[in-house]
């Protein structure tokens, strides 16, 4: 989120950055290459992209970026890519082949970047990330593990907490405390807390204003995950994988949330809501919940606050379903990959990954996101406490930060600025969820089949059940394209190719 949590926003680039000028030495100061360049010994040129949450870009004259390519002896050329276009120049810049010495993609299984990769377009990294201690450290192994393709790293994975992140209710806990409801633990709960805040008038206003939970059907995909104890599209049966869009308990899902909207518990809106809107109606002050990852507990909270001091937006731990299975969102211990293009020589591959070396080790990763010990933030009872230059400078949540995230839970369940008891209740939730194992078995799998056809039946499948949940088809009609589903050969093909791929991982492993 983060992700936010999350990943309700997607999408990259801007245009094709500068040609490098020189070359030179890249010396990190924890264990990355030495070697001059054919031009000379000045700061080594690197072109890079990512993506960047912040709502304002920093340039080349910000401190922290000067602060970067003084300590690394670069010469950074960063293009920051707006998450609301950044999916649809990702591709375009794939299909063209005009790569960054530095190029970030937001998800590995992008099926041009693994016909890419098996063409040799990107840098196998495998034989190098052995001499950068920070890079190859242990708490990194995982990491690593998780992001290889065929057996070989050919991708720097961009850390992200394995917990803490994705989109699951954050409600209101100030009002759950004056109407005396407890923190919900299953559906039927959480039911019941919303309509309590639709009918019991929380904000005390003596108005029924209150939009219990702001929501649109992208930020609600929890609900299939809780229902059917598994996280993304698939589920493992007697050892192979099925498609979550055609379970029984995906119908009993859509059952949920239909419930939920006839009772006038979402915007009435929510088919056609987008997220910046569903996150507008919780900063105004009269929304109950929403689904956002943990560090929105301030993120987020602290605008609420700005209208309602007293409120107090708090992250849930979990969610139960009727077979008892306890489901948290979790994944893999990163978020976006960069690569490096086989255009890049050899010893400027060196100089990169030495950057990354020093970017992953415990100065470079602080100076990211908290900036310089006392000019950007002071300790205080073991916490960084931001400055006003601080905020001058965009540190935070965004920007330097983006391009390397925090390798602490902090960057899921954290924020700039979040006071002490917001901040330490997020510590236990993150601690709790960290118990409960939610299966993913279709994670980080590549399969031609899915990327041929999946997406279009995804889409079927969710535009007939946002119809079914508004009220503008029935169930029934909805039970019967589930069965046409089922007997689907294209459907069966993809199932057949995620099983191989997945046992061909686990084989691997």
């Amino acid at each position: 989120m983060s992700p936010s949590g999350t990943k309700v926003q997607k999408k990259m680039l801007l245009k094709s950055m500068l040609v490098a000028l020189g070359a030179s030495v890249l010396l990190t100061a924890c264990g990355g290459s030495k070697g001059a360049s054919k031009e000379g010994d000045g700061p080594t040129p690197i072109q890079m992209q990512t993506l960047n949450y912040a709502t304002e870009f920093i340039d080349n004259t910000n401190p922290i970026w000067k602060e970067f390519e003084k300590r690394t002896s670069t010469k950074l050329d960063i293009t920051w890519l707006s998450p609301s276009t950044s999916e649809e120049k990702i591709n375009v810049m794939l299909a063209s082949g005009d790569l960054p010495e530095v190029t970030f993609v937001e998800s590995l299984i992008n099926p041009q970047l693994q016909k890419m990769i098996k063409q040799g377009v990107f840098w196998d990294l495998t034989p190098y990330i052995k001499d950068y201690p920070n890079l190859s450290a242990s708490n990194l192994a995982e990491m690593w593990t998780a992001s290889k393709v065929d057996g070989k790293n050919y991708v720097i994975p961009r850390y992200y907490p394995s917990y803490g992140g994705g989109a699951f209710p954050i409600l209101r806990k100030d009002w759950m405390d004056k109407l005396g409801l407890q923190t919900p633990t299953n559906m039927d709960q959480l039911f019941e807390v919303l309509k309590a805040f639709k009918e019991k008038d929380p904000n005390g206003n003596g108005q029924a204003d209150e939009v219990p939970y702001a929501a649109n059907p992208d930020t609600m995909g929890f609900v299939y995950g809780v229902f059917n104890g598994t996280q993304g599209q698939w589920k493992l049966k007697d050892d192979k994988l099925v498609p979550v869009i055609t379970e029984d308990a995906s119908r009993d899902a859509v059952l949920w949330l239909k419930k939920t909207f006839d009772a006038g518990l979402f915007p009435k809106d929510f088919a056609i809501m987008k997220y910046s809107q569903t996150v507008d109606l919780i900063r105004g002050g009269n929304a109950g919940g929403t689904s956002q990852s943990m560090n929105h507990a301030w993120v987020t909270g602290s605008k609420i606050r700005e209208v309602v001091p007293t409120a107090d937006y708090m992250p849930i731990t979990y969610l139960e379903n009727a077979g008892g299975e306890k489901y948290t969102p979790s994944g893999t211990p990163y978020y976006g990959v960069y690569l490096i293009p086989k255009k890049v020589p050899e010893a400027k591959v060196k100089k990169i990954l030495g950057f990354f070396d020093y970017a992953y080790g415990k100065e470079g990763n602080e100076l990211a996101t908290y900036g310089i010990e006392g000019v950007h933030y002071t300790v205080q009872n073991g916490r960084k406490i931001p400055t006003p230059q601080s905020e001058k400078d965009h540190l935070g949540d965004g920007n330097m930060n983006n391009l390397i995230h925090l390798i602490s839970d902090d960057m899921s369940i954290g924020a700039v600025g979040m006071p002490d008891d917001v901040y330490n209740r997020n510590v236990e939730i993150v601690n709790e969820r960290k118990k409960i194992k939610t299966p993913n078995p279709g994670s980080e799998l590549y399969s031609e089949a899915y990327n041929k056809y999946y997406p279009e039946i995804s889409k079927k499948v969710s535009d007939m059940r946002t119809k079914v949940i508004i009220g503008k088809d029935t169930i029934e009609n909805y039970d019967k394209f589930i069965e046409q589903l089922r007997n689907d050969p294209t459907l069966k093909q993809v199932a057949d190719e995620m099983t191989e791929a997945y046992h061909k991982k686990m084989s691997s492993q």
